[in-house]
């Protein structure tokens, strides 16, 4: 047996026994009453708050796949729910049965609605609508409660007059209506949430329709009652269940937020890796394999005017600028391939400024003077005299370009409990006011005396030449290296 057949049996069977409870009742106990208004009153308040809150949760529950269907329902109930607050406020009376008939009229309407249903719509279409229905709602409810006068006769000799009957029957219409179309749905698409709000329309559709015929406080009146309680906790059970999932999707979003944080903190990461490896091959390049290219270029401008009168000296100058081309190669390579020029040991270090003081010697028509204390080269780390290689290789270039001197004094000295590198010649000089800004040398050097911990001074002006310190404070932990 399929289930919409079993469903459909169960529904029959729920109706045919809800209608024959209801004779049993009248039958056995004709004349049985209880007026107990704070046990109404608490049903009717219940069951209120349990339709406001179902028109609250189907929007959240269905998400932007929400129907015309569900956002009809939710309409419903919350008008449903907000007129049987103000019935379980009122005394018994006229105002008493109109916001019953009020409220199940609400409710009836979104179940009808649910035939004109016209497939998903957006999340923000029609959003002013449920304030429009509560806003709408409270202010009949109001108007009621301060003017019962206008308020037509609901109950005459204690039984309910035909205006007060004749909306509940269209209510019981509309709702069987609605229950006949979510067992369609149902069969179409076997989703419990249809079968779930097929059980509501027959259960409230039965208590309009045992409504009908029972009067104030009789059996019949609270048997209606309590088939409109048993709708009540289905529907807070459906609440439950979509409480329990938004919960659930709302975790299961958070943990997707924090994984998807982490991984952008991790690309983060590997960004910035990527950007200072970059920034540093730009400066080793700068400092490095373009200084050596210009230092070249300054050879060979040499002996294009030596050409015609020193052979041999030509002879050498070319010598010396293909040895500067290998060397430019070699650090090429080692670039590509990651790879540092090694600088081991304070001989090392002493070597490689022997040679750029060789170089500027070779290529330039200035003089070049060298001294290098073998005490404190020994006492850098391969790191650190790599930094400061550079430097000294940063420093004379800018003097062979800008400074038009005639003598470089570099020295590597013991000073002042540290280690200190300094650069200076007899050029023009200039003024770091005007030239602040410009450039990469000044800012690469400074950059590479920041990450030694290094205190980096330039001083010059104009006609005074210029004089660049670097001082390194030795550490003891260093000393052991």
């Amino acid at each position: 047996m399929n289930q919409p057949l079993v469903l459909y049996l169960v529904v029959t069977v729920c109706g045919g026994g809800a209608l024959l409870v209801s004779t049993a009742l009248h039958t056995l106990w004709p004349d049985w009453r209880w007026q107990y208004e704070p046990l109404h009153s608490t049903i009717e308040a219940v069951g209120g708050l349990v339709a406001i809150g179902m028109a609250m949760v189907l929007p959240h529950r269905y998400g932007k796949s929400t129907t015309d269907k569900y956002r009809a329902l939710a309409a419903g109930f919350l008008g449903m729910g907000i007129l049987e607050e103000f019935h379980a406020m009122a005394r018994p009376g006229n105002a008493f049965v109109l916001f019953r008939n009020m409220a199940s009229l609400a409710g009836g309407i979104g179940f009808l609605l649910v035939w004109r249903s016209r497939g998903t719509v957006g999340g923000s279409e029609r959003r002013w609508v449920p304030w429009m229905i509560a806003a709408g709602t409270v202010m009949i409810g109001t108007w009621f409660l301060m003017f019962p006068q206008s308020i037509p006769e609901m109950v005459r000799n204690g039984e309910f007059t035909p205006t007060a009957v004749a909306p509940q029957s269209v209510a019981c219409l509309l709702f069987l209506l609605g229950a006949v179309r979510f067992l369609l749905d149902y069969r179409r698409s076997g989703q419990s949430e249809d079968a779930l709000f097929a059980s509501l329309a027959l259960l409230f559709g039965l208590a309009e329709f045992v409504f009908m015929y029972s009067i104030p406080w009789d059996n019949r009146w609270w048997f209606w009652h309590s088939l409109r309680l048993i709708a009540c906790l289905l529907a807070l059970g459906f609440i439950g269940n979509s409480y329990f999932q938004i919960t659930s999707d709302l975790q299961t979003s958070l943990a997707q937020n924090i994984q998807a944080k982490e991984t952008i903190s991790q690309r983060e990461g590997q960004l910035r890796q990527i950007l200072s490896e970059r920034e540093r091959m730009a400066q080793d390049l700068h400092d490095s394999t373009i200084q050596s290219l210009f230092a070249i270029g300054l050879n060979l401008e040499r002996c294009q005017r030596l050409v015609s009168t020193a052979h041999h000296e030509v002879a050498a100058q070319l010598g010396s600028a293909a040895e500067g081309l290998k060397g430019v190669i070699r650090d090429l390579r080692g670039y590509i391939l990651g790879l540092e020029s090694p600088i081991s040991n304070g001989r090392a270090l002493e070597a490689a400024l022997a040679s750029l003081v060789n170089d500027v010697n070779n290529s330039s028509q200035l003089h070049c003077l060298l001294d290098v204390k073998p005490e404190a080269a020994e006492r850098l780390t391969p790191e650190q005299a790599a930094q400061m290689l550079s430097i000294a290789r940063e420093a004379t270039s800018n003097i062979l370009r800008h400074a038009s001197a005639h003598t470089i004094n570099l020295s590597l000295h013991l000073h002042d409990g540290g280690i200190r590198l300094m650069v200076e010649d007899d050029g023009v000089g200039f003024d770091r006011a005007t030239v602040h800004g410009h450039g990469h040398g000044l800012k690469n050097m400074e950059k590479r005396a920041r990450m030694l911990g290094c205190r980096f001074e330039v001083q010059s002006g104009p006609g005074h030449g210029t004089r660049i310190e670097c001082l390194l404070h030795h550490r003891h932990d260093e000393a052991s290296i």
